[in-house]
Parts: C-alpha cells; structure tokens; sequence
C-alpha cells in the first residue's frame, strides 16, 4: 500500500509539472512572437520540442483522490469494523439467549475474537498501517464489550478486576494513539474509559466514585489531548463529562447529594476552563473563537448545574447566582482588558457571559414595566460606553438589548401594561432610537473610521 501511496503521489507531480511545463511553453511562444514582430524579420521563431506532455500522455493516470478514494480507503473500514464488533455483540447475546455454550466459554471466544485482530492488526502495521490500526482499534472495544459481558452477564469477573482491565485497556489504547499519532484511537480509549464506572457497578448512586473517577481519567486523556493538541479529544470529554454529570443531576440528585453536586459541578468547569486555556497562556497564544465558545459554553454548563441544585431554594437563590455570574464575569472582562489587552475573543466571551447574565438577573428580578424602563437604561448606558471608549462590542451589544426591549414590548407589554405604560414606553424607546440613529449619522465617519478596543 505504501508502494501505491509513493507511486500515485509521483504520477500526480509528473501531472502539475506537465501542466506548468505547457503553460511556460505557451509563454514562450507568446514571447517569441513579440519579439520576432519587434526586429521586423518575419522569420518566426521555431518552437522548441515539448517532450514533457509526450510523458503525460504516454504515463498511466494517477489515481486522483476522490469519493472512491474516501469510500475505499477509509470509509469501509470504519463501517467494516463497526460492523464486525455488532456482529460480536449480537453474537455474545445470541448464546447467551439459547445457552447454545457455557458462560465461560462465550466470553473465551470473544476474547479469542479481539485477541485475533488484535494479532492481525500487529501483522499488517508495517504495509498497511492505516488499516491495521483501525482493527486494533476494534480488537480494543471487542474486548472491552466481552470485559463488561463477564461482569454483567456472567458474574465470572469482580468488580475490581473489570476496572483495572478496562483501565489498563484504556491507556494502552492511548499509548497506541500518541505512538502512531492516531486521534482516533485514543477517542475510542476515551470512550471505553467513561463507560467503565456504568460497566463495572451498574448504577450511579455513588456519585464521589462515579465523578471522581471520570475526573481522573479526564486529567489523564485531557493531558494527552493538550500534549498533542487534539481539540477532537477535548471537545468529546468536555461534553460527554457534562451530559453524564447533567443526566445524573436530572434523574439521580437528590438532598443527600447536595453538596456532592457542587462540589463536582465547580470542579469541572474549573477543570475545562483550566484546559481550554492553559495551553494558549503557556504557548503565549491567542485565544481563538472556538476557545471562547468553549468558555461560554462551560459556564453555561455550570449555571444550569447550580439552578437545579438550587432551586429547591426557590427564586431568590437563582436571582443570586445569576446576579453572581455577571459580576464575576465582568471582573474577569475587566481583568483581561487590562492585562491581557491582545486577547480579544477571551474578553469578548466573557463579556457576552456578563451581560447575558445581568440582563437575565434584571428579567428574574422584575417584570412588567420596570422591567423594560430597566433594559432602556442598560442599552443606553452600553451605548454611550462603547461609543466614549470607542468599544464596538459594547455598540452591539446595546443594539441587541434594544431589539429584545422591542419584541418584549410589541409582544407582551402591549398586552400587560395599561395605556400609560404604553405610551412612555414607546415614546421612550422611539426616542431613544431615533437619538441613537442620529448619532450615527451625525458621527459615522468617527464611529466606523475610529480603531475600536
């Protein structure tokens, strides 16, 4: 395969050269023409032989990359080995079904199954990496679905042996991966490494265990993950950490797993918020826009959490935290502005998180006209900030407050507020709209020409 690999790349040079070699000669010719036109002699210039082309045309054709390409070369295998280990599991279930075998002979054999790609991927790692590693990859979940079938099924392994298997598995699986540079892999050890405390108990009521083990093994894969710098394997940890901690939250906490919940809940957003940003702090890099959607989202992950931890407490304590949010995130705004004034996207997000949290505290806080009085004033005042420290962000910011003001006011005011509600309301906000368009008018070559923060 390797051969092919060199032999189509070749093919494929001999083609971009060729073709560069009868654009220069088209070139030439053109010259040539000019130059014999010039000296007046009429006489044209012979044209020199092409023999380029000649190669071209007498070469077999490379084999271009395409649809066939992806299909052949990657799709099928993925399919094939996905395939297979479906077949394997609803084989395990097939003779547990009809007892057609004893239980430790099923698991024997599926063992023997993975151990067998395993031994077939090692055989053809050298002259067909590519697809040998995708049979290790399906030799590993092979193995880990038969470790959780002896567990589960047949009770032929303790509790402990599983897990230290499965741990072993997983970081064998990741050694693979970092060794053969090979994401993939270490996504699939990803994978089984969060299965494991389902596999091995069977339930989540030990909510220290469960939690503390996927910590550990995020700092594990998540360190990997940031030495090579792999955003595929810290996204799939960010958000499957965060939809098995929300699914526990949801179904299982209860007050006896209060302050368990907190605990946790701060811990990985602490975690993911170190780990989004660590390596560009350490790299002396800037913040991207995917790391500061990162950002948002893990706050929006943690607000949730501590909403539905608390809300038991009624109203005021969501009041408080969203309260909470904004001004921390306004520091951490500030903060960064000050001393981190290159990292736009960071201040940027946290920014957003700010007034997102703030305009909602004012929502929760109160209603009905005082309510749109309230968002009027902070648009304003958002206005006339960013227009005073040339602030575009804040400009828009307060453009979008003042829609939200609108359409609250067009479709729930006009219905709750009385007649003279109605009139100040719209008076002011036309008013406020019509000053602010104005000022654009008036000041647009400052506005728009002016370097914004």
């Amino acid at each position: 395969m390797e051969n092919d690999d060199r032999l189509n790349e070749l093919l494929l040079k001999i083609e971009r050269l060729s073709l560069q070699a009868e654009k220069h000669q088209d070139q030439i010719n053109l010259i040539r023409s000019e130059v014999s036109a010039l000296t007046n002699t009429g006489k044209a210039v012979a044209r020199a032989p092409l023999t380029t082309p000649q190669v071209r045309q007498n070469s077999p054709k490379p084999f271009l990359p395409g649809l066939e390409n992806f299909i052949g070369l990657k799709l099928i295998n993925f399919v094939g080995i996905i395939v297979l280990i479906i077949g394997l599991t609803i084989g395990v279930k097939y003779v547990i079904d009809i007892n057609l075998i004893s239980p430790a002979m099923r698991i024997v054999l599926t063992y023997v199954a993975g151990v067998g790609l395993f031994l077939i991927s090692l055989r053809l790692r050298k002259k067909y990496e590519g697809f040998s590693l995708v049979l290790f990859s399906g030799s590993m979940a092979s193995v880990y679905f038969t470790t959780y079938a002896a567990f589960e099924y047949y009770a032929l392994m303790r509790g402990t042996t599983a897990f230290v298997l499965m741990l072993a598995l997983t970081f064998f699986t990741v050694y693979n991966a970092i060794k053969y540079n090979r994401p993939e892999i270490a996504i699939l050890g990803l994978v089984g490494a969060y299965g494991i405390p389902f596999f091995v108990r069977g339930n989540s009521e030990n909510i220290a265990v469960l939690f503390g083990y996927i910590f550990i093994i995020n700092t594990g894969i998540l360190l990997i993950s940031f030495k090579k710098y792999w955003l595929s394997l810290t996204y799939i940890s960010f958000f499957t950490t965060w939809l098995i901690y929300l699914s526990w939250l949801i179904k299982y906490a209860g007050d006896d797993a209060h302050g368990k919940g907190v605990i946790f809940a701060v811990a990985f957003f602490a975690f993911f918020l170190f780990n989004s940003l660590a390596f560009k702090a350490i790299k002396r890099l800037t913040v991207t826009p995917s790391d500061a959607l990162l950002v948002i989202a893990n706050s929006i992950f943690l607000y949730f959490s501590l909403v539905i931890l608390y809300k038991e407490y009624g109203r005021a304590s969501i009041e408080n935290i969203t309260l909470y949010f904004g001004i921390v995130y306004l520091l951490g705004a500030i903060a960064v502005k000050k001393y981190l004034p290159l990292q736009t996207h960071l201040y940027n997000g946290l920014f957003c998180i700010s007034l997102t949290a703030l305009v909602a505290f004012a929502g929760i806080k109160f209603n009905g006209f005082n309510l749109t009085i309230l968002w009027v004033a902070m648009a304003v005042t958002m206005f006339a900030t960013g227009v005073i420290f040339r602030v575009k962000l804040f400009r828009i910011a307060a453009i979008l407050l003042f829609a939200i003001t609108l359409i609250k006011l067009l479709l729930i005011d006009s219905i709750k507020f009385s007649p003279a509600e109605k009139v100040i309301a719209y008076i002011v906000i036309g008013v406020v709209l019509l000053v602010i368009s104005f000022l654009y008018q008036k000041y647009k070559k400052i506005i728009f020409d002016m370097k914004d923060n």
